[in-house]
C-alpha cells in the first residue's frame, strides 16, 4: 500500500487501520489487517493506531451529540431516546 509518496509503506497502512477503526468499516479494517506482515508492523503499532482510531470515533460522536443539542435547542436529547437508561431499540 504506496499512496502518498511523503509516508513510509507502514505509516501509511497504520493511519489506514485507524481511519477504518475510526469509520467503524470491518471490511476496509480486514482487508489492511492482512497487509500489516508485509509492512513489518507491529502488533504495538497496529494496538496504537486502533486505539488512536477508536478515540477519533468516541470524540465524533461527543461533538455530534453536543451539536444535536444545540441545533435543536435541548428538544432532542443528545445521546437519543432511551440513552439515559440504555433501552434504545439501537444498540
Amino acid at each position: 500500500m504506496t499512496l502518498e509518496p511523503h509516508l513510509d509503506p507502514k505509516t501509511q497502512l497504520l493511519i489506514a487501520l485507524g481511519s477504518a477503526v475510526a469509520a467503524k468499516c470491518q471490511a476496509c479494517f480486514a482487508g489492511l489487517y492482512a497487509q500489516v506482515g508485509a509492512v513489518d508492523a507491529t502488533e504495538q503499532e497496529i494496538r496504537a493506531a486502533v486505539n488512536i482510531g477508536s478515540k477519533v470515533a468516541a470524540k465524533s460522536h461527543d461533538f455530534m451529540a453536543v451539536f444535536v443539542e444545540e441545533t435543536t435547542n435541548g428538544a432532542v436529547a443528545a445521546g437519543g431516546e432511551g440513552a439515559e437508561t440504555g433501552t434504545c431499540e439501537c444498540c
